[in-house]
């Protein structure tokens, strides 16, 4: 089965990237699985807003379905249920409707009258800005990019290592290494099953996962993986499948491909565990009467390397090579790391997901806006209205009054910078008022770039404070001199020790502690929220 958070996840991202939308799957990702609804077109039209898509979610009669403006999200009832998928519509006309089947995973072609019958006729409809897109995408995505570089290099490791290992083989033995080539590959096959069944201890319900082990009436991995034969002493049989058929790739690449001894060593385990395979074939067959795909090509990995045991006559070597006693330690240890490893990491990467669920619901709690109402009425009150003071940006007919207190050498100031420019730009009913700590006290080095600002703001030009903002806040070394000589003065500075001073004032006044402090409708944001949060709550 699909999950909601999975379908959900899947058609943004395609929306995305059929408007041509730059942006990364782990910012989506992240947005998705943080929103209060989590899980619903809300969220999806949430998360395009903060991308800059504007979007507009209606019911539609199905008749008048096939002639909104492509492409467009659609609700559909489940083809094997009553389970209701969002989809993307990406052609439609008269008598075909082509569309992305998330249970399926693919984009099909289906008459419009049956695709009609599935629709419930809830629509998002959605179009770009100039300027939609994710904020420091290229940045995002070359951290994508070099973590999929380390997994993959991280997964080619070991074929590379036996390839290397195959070569040498060649080399010495010539033709007579194939069976040992035909052996490696299939315990190098085995390896990877492995992988995906500890992958589906991990997330049963991922579509990938899921297009294999979920693919028929009697096909069914979880009836077999999540059974009580699943395990053995605690065990799972895919934590011994992965240790058996990574160990037996160890053997052969650093003991030799070519080597007798490692040959009878595989030839017995591979006779000791080809039991195995008609306990689990019985078990699926009479017992469960399912069919687990993973745990069937397990079943014909072993039974092919049976096959090359008897072919190769590795068999027969068994009573005629001698092993010497220190090659058990060599053994040991190279069954004993795979199993280890599994043994120790799977268990920490459940933990983990747990964590990161128990996150995601955390954020959605606090990013209820009910819970932030609530918390924010019991915070402190400005008793002096700030008015007149600082910078103010924003209509003044703002129903959202923000007041953002802060130092021009503080670091946190800075990254609330840009999300509170973002809030400005996606909210015409937002006002930010930036108060400074400054004083005129000899020794204050704030004073200086706070009056070079204050004096930028009396030129009564928005779209320039806007540009010396970002020139400060947005820079690394916060160089006075350069930024002053960007934008000279001409006696403006000295004007500016009174309202430098009536800002301290009123900081003093109001008690302010640290920077960055944030005020929402005259009351202190919260403490558990940070400026990243408001966009939650501010933005339309």
């Amino acid at each position: 089965m699909t999950t909601p958070e999975n379908n959900v996840l899947t058609v943004t991202r395609i929306l995305l990237a059929e408007l041509n939308i730059p942006v990364t799957r782990s910012t989506t990702t992240k947005m998705l699985d943080e929103h209060p609804d989590q899980n619903s077109l809300l969220s999806i039209s949430d998360c395009l807003r903060q991308f800059g898509v504007d979007n507009l979610t209606a019911r539609f009669e199905t008749e008048k379905l096939l002639q909104l403006p492509l492409p467009f999200i659609t609700q559909l009832r489940g083809a094997s249920g009553p389970d209701l998928y969002f989809t993307v519509v990406r052609r439609a006309d008269a008598g075909t409707v082509y569309y992305y089947d998330t249970e399926l995973l693919k984009w099909l072609h289906t008459p419009a009258g049956e695709f009609k019958k599935r629709c419930t006729g809830l629509a998002l409809l959605a179009e770009a800005d100039e300027n939609a897109g994710e904020k420091d995408y290229q940045k995002n995505r070359k951290a994508e990019k070099r973590k999929s570089l380390q997994w993959t290099l991280a997964a080619l490791l070991l074929p590379l290592a036996l390839l290397a290992a195959g070569i040498a083989g060649w080399m010495q033995a010539g033709t007579a290494v194939i069976p040992s080539l035909i052996y490696a590959l299939l315990c190098l096959t085995g390896t990877a099953i492995g992988c995906l069944l500890l992958w589906y201890e991990l997330d049963s319900y991922n579509p990938a996962l899921q297009q294999i082990c979920g693919s028929g009436k009697h096909v069914s991995c979880g009836a077999i993986l999540q059974s009580g034969a699943s395990k053995i002493a605690g065990i799972s049989w895919s934590t011994i499948g992965f240790t058996y058929f990574t160990g037996s790739v160890f053997l052969l690449v650093f003991a030799g491909i070519t080597n007798p001894v490692v040959h009878v060593t595989l030839a017995f385990l591979n006779l000791a565990a080809v039991p195995y395979v008609f306990f689990s074939v019985y078990y699926q067959w009479r017992v469960a009467r399912q069919w687990c795909a993973l745990c069937l090509s397990v079943q014909a990995l072993l039974l092919l390397q049976l096959a090359t045991v008897l072919s190769a006559g590795w068999a027969s070597q068994i009573t005629v090579v001698t092993v010497a006693a220190g090659w058990l330690p060599a053994v040991l240890a190279a069954y004993g790391i795979p199993f280890a490893l599994t043994h120790t990491l799977i268990p920490v990467f459940q933990k983990a997901k747990e964590s990161r669920l128990n996150y995601n619901r955390l954020q959605q709690l606090k990013h209820n806006p009910q819970i932030f109402d609530s918390l924010l009425a019991r915070q402190k009150e400005v008793t002096t209205v700030p008015e007149g003071l600082g910078i103010t940006l924003g209509k003044p007919s703002a129903v959202h009054k923000i007041i953002k207190v802060c130092n021009p050498y503080c670091g946190p100031c800075s990254r609330a910078h840009t999300p509170m420019e973002a809030l400005l730009e996606n909210n015409p009913d937002v006002q930010v008022q930036i108060i400074f700590t400054a004083s005129n006290k000899e020794g204050d080095r704030g004073a200086t770039p706070v009056r070079h600002l204050m004096a930028l703001a009396s030129r009564n030009d928005e779209t320039l404070i806007k540009q010396g903002l970002d020139d400060w806040y947005l820079s690394n070394d916060k160089d006075y001199n350069r930024f002053s000589a960007k934008y000279p003065m001409n006696g403006e500075l000295q004007q500016q020790n009174g309202k430098i001073e009536a800002m301290h004032q009123w900081c003093t006044e109001t008690g302010i502690s640290f920077t960055p402090t944030f005020f929402i409708n005259g009351h202190q944001l919260p403490e558990i929220y940070s400026v990243e949060d408001l966009k939650y709550f501010l933005m339309v």
